[in-house]
């Protein structure tokens, strides 16, 4: 065991520190520059945000990519205090580290076992630790030899205080390692309260007084035409002007919009019946934004005090079925949807909701379809019957065929009370007006 050994190994280390942090980040749905080796598209979750953000991930609620983080922290730190004293102690930390390694690669091999038969999709980032794994081991197999170093580490002085501050400074990462994911968490559930309403348009300051018109004078056609172009500029420039700006379109559009008759028989629902506003939400299960969106709409719904109810329409954007798309953007997307309305046939929409969304399949056919059932706790043999049936293929062209009628083009798109909601975050604000012009009171901010 060598001191050039150690540093390599600590390299590594490091590397494997970095792509946990990204793997950490792809758990907590943060963008990461490594999104293009993770095959990442703007139309489709990435293998590594499939696999970081399945049910697999975690470990007692704590996430794998926290665990990985604190093992390259304390495996480099091993190596980093052993190679400062030298020796037994070098050769012991080497050992050590060695089976450390060993162990890794063994849990590493499982880990891959659940990508390619429980996830199927793989996570790039996740196999590039596991090679990093492997070169670490191979680079310290002279350590291999060196158990009695490592079995007297404890015994002497420079050895007890080499095993301590690694003790010391492994829990610290542990603890550094929880915290960080707690405050992705935290940024995760902020990003899912805003989806629905911004803060920004919530708060703008009131316009203050208005100069005094100047005299009115004749103007030429060119001259209004600089004019109106310097006030367009001035909103550019101004980001609470622009947001304004935004914000009082889309009001008008919604305000003026037709109310649609949608129908909802049938149609699984959230949220008490006698709710004064009623949402109407077409969505598409590989739709990435539709992803957030149901988990934002997951903790509204039951917050917003009795106001509001939801209903969920299929608008799968896959020419498989929907013949209202010029290309298809999600391959696979109307397989799921046929699982959707086959789950309303048994009653657990909202359990295959949760699970379709929870790790999202890539170009998933039937047979991945069933799978999602069988894990949703659907009757295996009835899903899979109803997923052939005609009855269920020709209600969910009916949905298609209702939303393409109503104006649905893309995904999600919402209808409040019948209208068309021109903006996803403008959701909150909307419900709040629609409630109370039906006579329901806004809840306090400590309610919601």
């Amino acid at each position: 065991m060598t001191r050039l050994r150690a540093a390599l190994v600590i390299v590594l280390a490091l590397l494997g520190a970095g792509i946990s942090w990204a793997l950490l980040g792809a758990h907590h749905g943060e963008g990461t520059a490594l999104g293009a080796l993770c095959g990442e598209t703007a139309s489709a979750p990435s293998g590594c945000d499939l696999v970081n953000r399945s049910a697999y991930s975690s470990v007692g609620g704590m996430p794998v990519a926290v665990i990985g983080l604190a093992f390259y922290l304390s495996l480099g730190l091993l190596l980093l205090l052993g190679a400062l004293a030298g020796g037994e102690a070098l050769a012991g930390t080497g050992f050590l580290a060695f089976g450390l390694l060993a162990l890794a690669l063994v849990l590493n091999g499982a880990l891959f076992g659940i990508q390619a038969f429980a996830i199927k999709a793989y996570c790039r980032l996740c196999l590039l630790t596991y090679g990093l794994n492997a070169a670490g081991l191979a680079a310290l197999l002279p350590a291999r030899r060196a158990t009695p170093s490592a079995a007297g580490l404890s015994g002497t002085a420079v050895g007890r205080i080499v095993l301590a501050a690694w003790l010391i400074g492994s829990a610290a990462f542990g603890v550094t390692g929880t915290a960080l994911h707690a405050a992705l968490a935290a940024r995760e559930a902020q990003r899912q309260a805003t989806l629905l309403g911004s803060p920004l348009a919530a708060t703008l300051p009131a316009p203050g007084p208005s100069a005094p018109p100047a005299p009115a004078t004749p103007a030429s056609e060119a001259d209004r035409y600089r004019q109106e172009a310097t006030r367009l500029q001035g909103i550019l420039d101004d980001p609470q002007k622009l947001e304004r700006y935004f914000a009082e379109k889309a009001a008008r559009e919604y305000a003026g919009a037709q109310v649609q008759n949608i129908d909802l028989k049938d149609v699984p629902m959230k949220g008490p019946a006698s709710a004064p506003v009623t949402a109407v939400e077409y969505s598409d299960f590989l739709c990435p934004f539709c992803r957030n969106l149901a988990a934002a709409l997951s903790g509204y719904v039951p917050q917003s005090g009795n106001r509001l109810n939801l209903y969920f329409k299929n608008y799968p954007l896959d020419q498989a079925c929907n013949p209202n798309l010029k290309r298809t953007v999600h391959a696979g997307a109307c397989a799921v949807a046929l699982g959707a309305v086959c789950a309303v046939e048994q009653g657990k929409f909202w359990a295959y909701h949760d699970k379709v969304f929870q790790a999202p399949p890539t170009n998933p056919g039937l047979p991945d379809v069933e799978r999602l059932g069988q894990q949703a706790g659907l009757d295996a043999s009835a899903f899979k019957a109803c997923l052939s049936s005609s009855q269920a293929k020709a209600r969910l062209s009916r949905e298609i065929a209702e939303g393409a009628a109503i104006g649905v083009e893309a995904t999600p798109t919402i209808f409040l009370n019948g209208k068309k909601l021109p903006r996803i975050n403008d959701f909150g604000q909307v419900v709040d007006q629609e409630a109370a012009k039906r006579g329901m009171p806004n809840p306090s901010p400590a309610s919601r």
